[in-house]
């Protein structure tokens, strides 16, 4: 089997357990905003979730990750993987204590700032019940770091699967049945966010002991946690900037307006469904290539690994981007349209999914040139870069809230911020390791600038004319899936075959998908 294959398999079936996933993700959105509609409870809750989270992305997929891998490659490469499990067990060691008094301050200033400042009770006491989530997540995250270098994915995307099953049953069945308030449904949200997490941590740990990982009190290579050390610093700070940057944009949506928040909140969901589904699968099994082919000194390997996540993504979120902007109104209508989120509320969110549609390319490609900066030890740039688009968001945010642009003016704000970010990284990408950059990407990217623009063009052209035939024929919400869903389908069935006619590189990648389809109609398209 060639590492082409090898890596197109990983990502169809991590792609596949993401898209059930996101799935439940999403209905634990739309139960979430069914429940809370756009009141001051919901956006509490989001931003008390945001708060575990950060330090989540910030310790876990942040920065111990990205200094964590290169390093396990490193040391699985030349002194087997018995080696690198052992160096992972003294990381472990190392930072579970920090994580757990990290729990305990963040529990204890939640608490204090509920008596301070009452009027923000709500978020902070939910705060308060959300903490033990970030331990629970961040060493899970450090096991699906160690499981996915050992070639077995598809694990973190179960449990985030499990994460949000077992949201969905904390509101929906004990809340529900047993709280008799917002406040008190809110907080059964955040116990079934406890015991997902719980399930986060068992199921990579099950994976990894499955590759032959066991707990031991192994001495520490002093080089490798000398090079752990040295890059986790500037990725820790790059994450923290980074992390910094989306609580910004979020608690100035809070303070907006008690609807901001959820607004903001809901948009960027749906855009990150395209991007955790495919980009986050994309990234995930081009990470371990990269860093293998670094540690190798396999310079054709890392070009070619690099241009084949890079098209991947280009791919897929360029077309995505322009077909969530023209669709914008009746996908949030369809998706978020129930309960006390009435069609005021999805006509809002929907001006905030085209602009958050627009930096929805360049969020998917940070996320690769990021692991190749990662991989080739350049974890200060990504510091630098995530300041750039802390200032810029800021100031872009400020200027917004001046000229009363209310939350449209913090998604864009957020969106140039975005652009920025991912051209300084490039930028310092050529400049430190041009190795990553010998496969030239201005073909791939100008076929699939031209195919999205006809790919939305159909779509939103071929929702209008079907909506319009179809209005008085079938209810309101049959409608939006017949004429969205026909529309949608027309104009990816053309981008398919317009990518395939150009000889688009990864090509065989989306034949391969096609065929499995067409298997059920006894068609097979050539490979």
């Amino acid at each position: 089997m060639t590492e082409q294959t090898r890596q197109y398999q990983a990502m169809a079936k991590t792609a596949s357990w993401t898209m059930v996933s996101r799935v439940l993700g999403l209905f634990r959105d739309q139960l979430t905003a069914a429940v809370f509609g756009a009141s001051a409870i919901g956006s509490a809750f989001i931003l008390a979730f945001q708060i575990p989270n950060l330090f989540r992305r910030l310790l876990g997929e942040g920065a111990l990750t990205a200094a964590i891998v290169p390093v396990l490659a490193d040391k699985s490469v030349k002194d087997g993987k018995p080696a690198a499990f052992g160096f992972l067990n003294f990381v472990l060691r190392k930072v579970f204590p920090w994580m757990i008094g990290l729990t305990m301050v963040g529990i204890g200033s939640a608490l204090l700032w509920s008596l301070i400042r009452p009027v923000d009770s709500s978020a902070a006491i939910l705060t308060a019940v959300c903490m033990p989530y970030m331990p629970l997540i961040c060493i899970a995250a450090l096991f699906t770091s160690a499981v996915n270098l050992s070639g077995r994915f598809g694990l973190a995307e179960i449990a985030s699967g499990v994460l949000n099953l077992c949201m969905i049953v904390g509101l929906g069945v004990f809340g529900d049945n047993l709280a008799t308030t917002d406040m008190g449904k809110a907080v059964w949200l955040c116990v079934g966010a406890l015991v997902g997490g719980a399930f986060q941590l068992l199921i990579p740990l099950w994976g990894l002991r499955q590759e032959g990982w066991r707990p031991s009190l192994t001495h520490t290579d002093e080089t490798a946690w000398k090079a752990l050390s040295i890059a986790f610093l500037p990725a820790a700070l790059g994450a923290g900037v980074q992390q910094v940057n989306v609580l910004i944009s979020r608690g100035i949506a809070y303070n907006v307006s008690d609807a901001g928040l959820m607004y903001y909140y809901i948009a960027n969901r749906i855009v990150e469904l395209p991007i955790g589904l495919f980009s986050a699968s994309i990234a995930v099994v081009v990470f371990p290539a990269l860093a293998t082919a670094f540690a190798s000194r396999d310079v054709p390997a890392l070009a070619r690994n690099y241009g084949r996540g890079m098209r991947l993504v280009l791919a897929i979120n360029v077309g995505a981007a322009f077909g969530l902007a023209a669709l914008a109104v009746p996908i949030v209508q369809l998706l978020f349209q129930y309960g006390r989120f009435s069609a005021g509320n999805c006509l809002a969110t929907s001006n905030l999914l085209v602009l958050f549609a627009v930096a929805m390319p360049f969020y998917a490609m940070i996320s690769i040139v990021t692991r190749a900066l990662n991989v080739a030890g350049q974890t200060k740039v990504t510091l630098i870069a995530a300041i750039h688009a802390l200032v810029v968001n800021a100031v872009g945010s400020l200027v917004a809230v001046w000229m009363g642009k209310g939350v449209e003016g913090l998604a864009l704000a957020n969106a140039i911020s975005t652009i920025w970010q991912y051209l300084v990284l490039r930028h310092y990408l050529k400049k430190h390791a041009p190795e990553f950059l010998t496969e030239s990407l201005l073909k791939p990217a100008i076929q699939v600038f031209f195919g999205s623009l006809i790919l939305a063009f159909i779509s939103f052209q071929g929702y209008t004319s079907l909506h319009n035939v179809l209005t008085g024929h079938l209810n309101d919400k049959l409608n939006l899936i017949v004429s969205m869903g026909v529309a949608g389908l027309a104009g990816m069935v053309f981008y398919a075959i317009y990518l395939d006619k150009l000889g688009y590189p990864e090509r065989d990648l989306l034949r391969g998908y096609a065929n499995k389809v067409l298997r059920f109609l006894g068609v097979q398209l050539k490979a």
